[in-house]
């Protein structure tokens, strides 16, 4: 399986209307066996080094699954419970992934003297093979995929600290162990990753079910044969655009992968 990515990061009205910089950032890479890796992270409005914070929790999470032997994924990995002498799961894979990640944040904020909570951000980390989907996401935004049939599934929901309006980042305490972890055994032909400037747009709220009027046309879009700088050119325009924008003042990522079949061998 090839994958066509395109993704978009655009600073929201509100941080533009107070000279702020985008604030989120995003990741994605295609490994030579074709497993697909993507990271989406939006800094905390907060934090004075939430850019960078975002940044550095993407390309650490990135880089540490790059070169990492992945076990098969089978439906065995959507259970709670696994037999002793079974493979294991992508679970503690993920999870070794963001702990990575948040060292990277704790070390450049220790370089420059400065608390961790100053690097907060969010983090979603994918990982997509032929047989299925893994996501493992802390903090609010979301992932969703759609299957063959056409089907529209929310691999996550957006995560809500101990109070209502309260965000849990990657530096939070015991995030790692809160984070919440996805396997979906069934092969995605389009995934969907953003941050949760887009929540309202992409999400039926509160159940948080996919809105099939938001995602249908991304999909359509990412699957047409289209030269990538052009592409992300649209993207880009449709993130600043005033249906968008209208609906949304704060940073927005979007990172769309449509899955492609390989190309016919000559005879």
């Amino acid at each position: 399986m090839n994958w066509r990515v395109l993704g978009a990061s655009v600073c929201g009205t509100s941080h533009q209307k107070r000279s702020q910089p985008c604030q989120d950032a995003w990741s994605a890479k295609i490994r030579d066996d074709g497993l697909l890796l993507a990271a989406v992270a939006d800094g905390a409005g907060s934090a004075t080094r939430s850019r960078e914070g975002a940044n550095c929790a993407v390309e650490a999470a990135i880089a540490y699954l790059a070169n990492l032997a992945f076990p098969a994924l089978t439906n065995k990995q959507d259970c709670d419970t696994e037999e002793p002498d079974s493979e294991p799961t992508w679970e503690p894979l993920l999870r070794e992934a963001l702990e990575t990640a948040k060292t990277a944040v704790v070390a450049e904020a220790e370089a420059a003297g400065l608390p961790p909570r100053d690097y907060a951000s969010t983090l979603i980390l994918l990982i997509a093979s032929p047989a299925g989907v893994a996501v493992a996401q802390i903090g609010d935004g979301a992932a969703v995929m759609i299957d063959e049939s056409g089907t529209l599934t929310a691999l996550t929901q957006p995560q809500q600290g101990e109070y209502a309006n309260q965000t849990t980042f990657l530096t939070s305490e015991g995030a790692i162990a809160q984070a919440e972890i996805s396997i979906q055994p069934t092969p995605a032909q389009g995934i969907a990753l953003f941050s949760d400037g887009l929540q309202r747009l992409a999400l039926q709220m509160p159940e948080g079910t996919p809105h099939n009027g938001f995602f249908s046309p991304l999909f359509q879009f990412i699957n047409q044969d289209l030269e990538l700088d052009g592409a992300n050119a649209q993207l880009q325009g449709f993130l600043t655009s005033p249906r968008v924008s209208q609906r949304t003042d704060d940073d927005l990522t979007l990172v769309l992968a449509g899955a492609i079949a390989p190309s016919p061998r000559d005879p």
